[in-house]
């Protein structure tokens, strides 16, 4: 539907006094291009007709396959580019809502939120979080969760609800004759967050931490801390150029330290450090394609499990033992891995006891998915968790089966999650830090009485905080630029 504007344009033309006059067609402001206001990847069913308060093109949404109040506190992204109009808060009709003002008069409205992430005034792209989807609302209490969505066309001059314009989502239109239509979000563009290269690390003893840093020219970067002090940033070998986030082990002891990429021609690599020969150079391990940074952990004291992406989008895994190489070949895992796809690398730790190991990665629909292997057992199915995630996450474990696992938030604010035998992820909430970090997250810790968690920050920087049994979480801290100072 097109609204009639207000004709501004010129005169075009004058025949004579008294003839006809021939005027410019009346210039339309086109609607703006939408995406979903979902996380990439979300199915979400939309309802134009189930709402008695529905007075003309307005939307419900609530995610496939799920009884509503599931859904409080998924992600709410912009529809498209534009500046925060205004918001408003639970006592309003709307409860929490934000409209965007996409320019030209159309703005989006985003209703019953259980909580914003922008102010009026602010300048957001097409994907960025503005809230989560929530069950607030001044008039009524006790509505089940959902998203109320509308498409406004202030620039007609038209009031409310007449405004309420008909929505397409990546080009599709709502079918409101039917009245009902399932989406899967595209909103997968702009909406990717600046993100730098990557990072891993590991300890080699208690007080002693090794960090890893690929750079934008194909390189990788170490630095120690030991004795209350970081060292200079060495450059490591040079044969080969990597991507991404590098995934160090420690074995030996503390006596070797082998370090795991993505090459640039997208084959793993692997450079090792020992005690008493300092830094080898890269080595090639084959020829099977990867497409995403490796993951690796240590079960037993002879070899190392890799994990990775395939062209599939499927988590392989394989086992390398350190006296005789590849133990086994490339191989999905999880019961259910034919139908389950990856949109990130993945990240693994073992239990100290090497009896349990746990996978994680981000799913198809942008949230944490989860996989365990026993001993006795075997791989059990992947599990998706519903917590919205942006690149690879991070595990590490204080002790027995626990398991600390390390996400970057839809927001980029730092997250941690513990479970306390690697399978129950009920019993302790994701802890949200804050913060805004620019890279998938590491973790190492040593034993039960400390953790360290290192990001990067908007200008890049390496930053950090860690955890003591005696005085918690500490506030963030600046390590200053990878690579500075240099040794």
């Amino acid at each position: 539907m097109k609204a009639i504007r207000k004709l501004c344009g010129p005169l075009i033309g004058l025949a004579m006094i008294g003839s006809t006059v021939a005027l410019a067609p009346p210039a339309y402001a086109a609607a703006p291009t939408l995406e979903l206001p979902f996380v990439c990847g979300t199915s979400w069913d939309g309802n134009s007709s189930g709402s008695s308060a529905h007075r003309n093109y307005e939307i419900d949404f609530n995610k496939t396959g799920t009884d509503g109040n599931e859904d409080l506190g998924e992600p709410i992204v912009a529809a498209a580019a534009g500046t925060v109009r205004q918001t408003g808060d639970e006592g309003s009709a709307y409860g929490n809502y934000v409209e965007i003002n996409h320019g030209d008069g159309w703005t989006t409205l985003y209703a019953h939120l259980d909580s914003k992430a922008v102010s009026t005034g602010e300048a957001v792209r097409q994907g960025e979080l503005i809230g989560t989807l929530g069950n607030t609302d001044g008039n009524s209490s006790g509505i089940s969760a959902h998203l109320h969505f509308e498409l406004r066309d202030r620039g007609s001059g038209q009031s409310w609800p007449d405004y309420i314009r008909p929505a397409s989502f990546h080009g599709d239109a709502f079918d409101y004759s039917a009245g009902q239509e399932r989406f899967v979000s595209q909103n997968c563009g702009a909406q990717a967050p600046t993100t730098m290269p990557g990072l891993s690390s590991v300890s080699r003893a208690t007080g002693s931490i090794d960090v890893f840093a690929t750079t934008t020219d194909g390189r990788l970067k170490h630095r120690n801390f030991s004795g209350g002090a970081w060292s200079c940033w060495a450059t490591l070998a040079g044969n080969a150029k990597i991507k991404g986030d590098p995934a160090a082990v420690v074995s030996g002891g503390g006596s070797r330290i082998d370090v795991f990429a993505q090459g640039i021609d997208n084959r793993l690599k692997k450079l090792v450090w020992t005690a008493d020969h300092s830094w080898y150079e890269w080595a090639d391990l084959g020829d099977y394609t990867i497409t995403s940074s490796p993951a690796v952990t240590m079960r037993y004291k002879t070899g190392f499990d890799v994990f990775a992406r395939n062209t599939a989008n499927k988590i392989v895994y394989r086992h390398f033992s350190i006296a005789d190489g590849w133990v086994n070949h490339w191989a999905q895992i999880g019961l259910n891995a034919s139908s389950v796809t990856s949109t990130s690398a993945p990240a693994a730790v073992a239990s100290a006891d090497g009896t349990r190991m746990n996978v994680y990665a981000r799913a198809a629909d942008g949230s944490l998915m989860t996989l365990m292997w026993l001993n006795t057992a075997n791989w059990y199915s992947w599990v998706d968790r519903g917590y919205a995630i942006i690149g690879r996450p991070a595990a590490t474990t204080r002790g027995g089966m626990s398991a600390d696992i390390y996400v970057r938030h839809y927001d980029n604010s730092l997250v941690q999650w513990h479970t306390p035998d690697g399978a129950d992820y009920t019993t302790y909430e994701p802890q949200d830090f804050g913060g805004y970090t620019t890279t998938s997250p590491t973790a190492v810790t040593w034993g039960n009485q400390r953790m360290d968690v290192f990001s990067r920050n908007s200008s890049g920087h390496l930053i950090q905080k860690f955890w003591t049994s005696t005085s918690g979480w500490t506030g963030y801290i600046g390590l200053g630029p990878v690579g500075t100072p240099p040794c």
